[in-house]
């Protein structure tokens, strides 16, 4: 008998042939392996599924959840850093009792207090006044002297760090609470969170004629402001700001008949030029004339500038400068 590959010759009876009958052996056989291969595979893709869902049967890992700003997560492990020291304000004031006291002051924030301090040799040696010590002093918005021993600021103090009006009548050895101060002398309001601010007349905020106000000078009778790129006065009458343009302005000070003022940029000066305004008001058409140059001021430092009795003075940076011509010739205080 001639065998047949891979088929029985086992009959049983008439039973019909079936399927796995008509199969050879090694047909069959291939059948067996791919069905298993079909279900090992469907296996494999099930768990994969499974897992790219997140449902995997094992308990998961623990990650910590990542905040922002806020308290970290009890299951979080950060790494360990220095806390951020506040930065220091820039910001400064200048006020002169006479031709030989000067007060003069750091602006501070509600962390890094500001610093006071008092000068009776027109300013070659200065003594530190213990405003922390007498009533928490925090920050400074306005510095005025009007005598050699009487000295008024408004300011933050107190741990919440609240305005209000300070008084001195004795060279700053005693310090009274001075409310009223609020609504006489003009000042800028406390940074808001947009980086704005207005300034306070009369005890009222008004809109400040810019985004930002960098420096502003104000005596019983006017209010100037100078800004990034003008420098503007208030116009009670009307209740507006008269605008100039002029950029980088450093400090300015308002004197009878004319405003004083310190810039950079100035053509030709490579410090700081001091520049006048005549005038006992500031108007459209008015125009700053070019006083003198201070090479050897700082351009990237803060500056306050104040007036008493024909001399003038110039802070900027560590360098105190004076002037007795009206602005045409500076020195340097102490050398």
């Amino acid at each position: 008998m001639t065998p047949k590959q891979s088929r029985s010759t086992y009959r049983a009876g008439d039973r019909k042939e079936t399927f796995w009958d008509r199969l050879g052996s090694k047909r069959r056989t291939l059948a067996i392996i791919g069905l298993v291969l079909f279900l090992i595979a469907d296996v494999v893709l099930v768990g994969l599924a499974l897992t790219a869902n997140g449902r995997s049967t094992e308990e998961p890992t623990q990650r910590p959840i990542p905040t922002f700003g806020g308290t970290p997560s009890a299951t979080a492990s950060p790494e360990v850093t220095e806390e951020p020291v506040a930065a220091e304000s820039t910001e400064r004031f200048m006020a002169a009792g006479n031709a030989t006291v000067l007060w003069r002051a750091t602006q501070g924030t509600c962390e890094v207090p500001a610093v006071v301090e008092r000068s009776e040799d027109a300013g070659v040696t200065w003594a530190v006044i213990p405003t922390a010590q007498a009533f928490d002093l925090r920050v400074v918005y306005a510095l005025t002297a009007t005598s050699e021993d009487e000295v008024q600021l408004v300011g933050s103090a107190g741990s919440e760090c609240a305005v209000g009006g300070f008084s001195s009548t004795d060279a700053g050895d005693t310090w009274d609470s001075s409310p009223e101060l609020l609504s006489t002398v003009a000042y800028q309001t406390p940074l808001a969170p947009d980086g704005s601010t207005a300034v306070v007349m009369a005890g009222q905020p008004v809109a400040a004629p810019c985004p930002v106000v960098e420096v502003l000078a104000a005596d019983e009778t006017r209010t100037v402001t100078a800004c990034s790129a003008v420098l503007a006065e208030w116009d009670a009458s009307n209740g507006s700001w008269t605008a100039i343009p002029f950029a980088g302005i450093h400090a300015v000070e308002l004197q009878p008949d004319q405003i004083l003022f310190a810039a950079r940029g100035v053509t030709g000066c490579t410090g700081l030029g001091v520049l006048r305004v005549p005038g006992a008001t500031l108007t459209a058409t008015s125009a700053p004339e070019e006083v003198s140059c201070i090479a050897d001021a700082d351009l990237a430092a803060p500056a306050a500038l104040t007036s008493a009795d024909g001399v003038s003075w110039l802070w900027v940076g560590e360098t105190l400068f004076s002037s007795s011509d009206g602005g045409v010739s500076w020195a340097s205080v102490g050398s």
